[in-house]
This record gives C-alpha cells, sequence and structure tokens, in this order.
C-alpha cells in the first residue's frame, strides 16, 4: 500500500564524521516544512555524439557517478540554526558544561583546511510493514543556508533553509535506530533585535524582513578525482572543498525622509550588523558582522507602506579575522564536534 510522506522519519547527523566516508553514529531527528525526499541519482553518459556508428542515436550508455544533493526548510528553531550554521561555517568552539551550551562559529579558515566538517543524513519511510526508504547518505555537507525573518505572527515569522550536497555514499538499508524528535525551541522574530551601521531598527518600530545567508560554492566536479572511489560501477566524491564562499545580508524597513540607508549607501559608510533572535535565556542566535557596508538601497512597498530594501555588502575585518561570526545558546553538546 502507498506510504504517506508525512510518514517520513529524518535524522541529520549531530556529530562531525571522522572523514568522508565514514558514516557517523549520532544524529538529531527534527522535523520539516519541505515535502521534498532525498533521492540517489546514477547518472549514465552515451554515445549519441560519437562519431563511427553510422547514425546519431544511442547505442549503449555508461556509468558516471552518483548525484545526491535535497534542501532542508524549517521554522528557525534554535537547535536547528545552531546544526545548519555550524557544519556550514565549519569552525565550531563550544562551551559549558551543562545546558545551555554555547556555541561560536566562525568560517574555516582556508589555510588550514578546504573542507567542512562532514555529516551523515537518514531518511526512513515506512510502508506495509517495512521501509518503503530507509537511506542513510554518507559524507554530506552544507552548501548554503539561509535565515529569514518577517513581519507577521507565527513561526513563519522565522524560518531557515539549508542546501546540502552528498558525496553519493550511500547504505540501504541503513540500519540507523532514529532517536525521538529533538526538543526544539523556536525562534519568533518578534523577539529580535537588529542594529545596523549604528541604527536600531527594532526600537523605532521599522523593520519589516530581511535575511542573513551563507554561501559555500563547494567545488563539486573537484570531488570526483583520480581514485576518489566507486559504489555500484559509478564515481563518488572523495572530498568536497570549499570554493569562494560569499556571506549575505539584507533586509527592508519602512522608509523615512531622508533615508538614512541611502546617505550610508552613497558615502559608503560601514559599521557594525547584529542581528539577534531567541526563544528565551538559554536559547537564541546572534548574527554579527564586523565590517558592513551597503551595496544596494531601493524604495520599496510593503503592505502598503513606503519601505526602503538594503542589500549589504558583509567585508572582512582584518582586525577580526572573520568576515561573520554567530553566537548561539541551545540545550543539545557535541554538534559538529
Amino acid at each position: 500500500m502507498p506510504a504517506r510522506v508525512q510518514q517520513l522519519i529524518m535524522g541529520l547527523g549531530k556529530g562531525k564524521q571522522t572523514n568522508i566516508s565514514t558514516a557517523g553514529t549520532t544524529f538529531l531527528r527534527f522535523k520539516k516544512l519541505d515535502t521534498s525526499l532525498t533521492t540517489p541519482k546514477p547518472v549514465f553518459e552515451n554515445d549519441a555524439a560519437e562519431i563511427g556508428k553510422g547514425h546519431e542515436f544511442i547505442t549503449q550508455t555508461f556509468p558516471s557517478h552518483y548525484e545526491v544533493a535535497n534542501r532542508l526548510e524549517k521554522y528557525a528553531s534554535a537547535e536547528f540554526v545552531t546544526w545548519a550554521v555550524a557544519f556550514a561555517l565549519g569552525n565550531i568552539a563550544q562551551t559549558g558544561s551543562s545546558a545551555p551550551y554555547t556555541y561560536t562559529i566562525t568560517p574555516i579558515n582556508p589555510g588550514v583546511t578546504l573542507e567542512l566538517p562532514y555529516f551523515s543524513l537518514v531518511e526512513q519511510v515506512a510502508e506495509g510493514g517495512g521501509n518503503a526508504i530507509d537511506n542513510l547518505y554518507v559524507g554530506c555537507a552544507i552548501e548554503d543556508f539561509t535565515y529569514q525573518f518577517n513581519f507577521g505572527p507565527g513561526r513563519a515569522s522565522s524560518k531557515m533553509t539549508v542546501n546540502w550536497v552528498g558525496s553519493g555514499l550511500l547504505t540501504t538499508p541503513s540500519g540507523i535506530t532514529v532517536p525521538a524528535l529533538t526538543t526544539e525551541n523556536n525562534m519568533l522574530a518578534a523577539s529580535m533585535s537588529l542594529s545596523v551601521n549604528g541604527v536600531d531598527y527594532v526600537s523605532t518600530k521599522r523593520i519589516l524582513s530581511g535575511s542573513v545567508g551563507w554561501k559555500n560554492n563547494l567545488l563539486l566536479n573537484a570531488g570526483f578525482y583520480p581514485g576518489s572511489g566507486l559504489q555500484n560501477g559509478l564515481q563518488v566524491r572523495g572530498r568536497m572543498e570549499i570554493g569562494a564562499r560569499v556571506p549575505s545580508f539584507q533586509f527592508t524597513a519602512r522608509l523615512l525622509a531622508g533615508s538614512p540607508e541611502y546617505t550610508t549607501l552613497v558615502n559608503q559608510t560601514t559599521g557594525t550588523a547584529t542581528l539577534s533572535v531567541q526563544h528565551d535565556a538559554n536559547n537564541s542566535v546572534s548574527f554579527s558582522f564586523p565590517q558592513m557596508a551597503f551595496q544596494v538601497a531601493e524604495n520599496a512597498e510593503a503592505d502598503g507602506i513606503v519601505a526602503v530594501t538594503v542589500t549589504g555588502a558583509p567585508q572582512y575585518s582584518n582586525s577580526q579575522n572573520t568576515v561573520m561570526s554567530v553566537t548561539t545558546l541551545c540545550g543539545v553538546t557535541g554538534i559538529a564536534q
């Protein structure tokens, strides 16, 4: 009999793998919003373009490689945002001997390593007394994340989206017993504080929406190097290295006379930008940009109110040796450790 997508059980690796090909052993179980299911895609080549057959049609196919990728869309909980940012940025320091645990997360130093911490991911869907799907994806890395906030009530005011890529290594059946659902502490946008270049956008009640993002531009083709490995005769990735990483910051606020945003843009004034959101004193996330300029400031409309949409240009700070840092508090220990 058919299975419903609501039967999906998803486990995300809590600790980092020792290497790309060794599966993780600890998992966090999360709910999500999107209905996408991961598919291991074997890719085959053909001989259609080859000369000598006497025609232009395919006569043979040849195994090439595996492609595995998917996205995760969730309401923004302190636990999931910590997980996503830790595996996406890669340089993690955890403090605290008991909950809440403090995570200080910054981008990895390419002078030390080009590889992010890898994680495993398991998907299971029960059907007919067994499993229609029971796959363990080994050696996964985060391509990008976006934290979004918006005006309006409820959990939808604060969301997190992650895109991840797998090495192609697959274990089925997974052999994993996924733990109980992780207790999540959702962070509503109503708890947010936002200061950009000396302007407090919350105290003036101007802020409407915005986002913080990070993209790793993983060098995916370079992962298929000679000797990277085979599975079922198809090549799998033996590494996933970061490319030219891109931080992003954007917000929309109600427009004031004189538009301080336009003045900041024209003068290319730089300052700090800090966005913090929390569930309570023990569960929170704070994104910090030590040096922020404005790249675009456009007049806009939001819910009938005249507004301005600003695209930030995060800059690398030589004094702090980073372009962005994230500090989180949550009750889960050992994330990406």
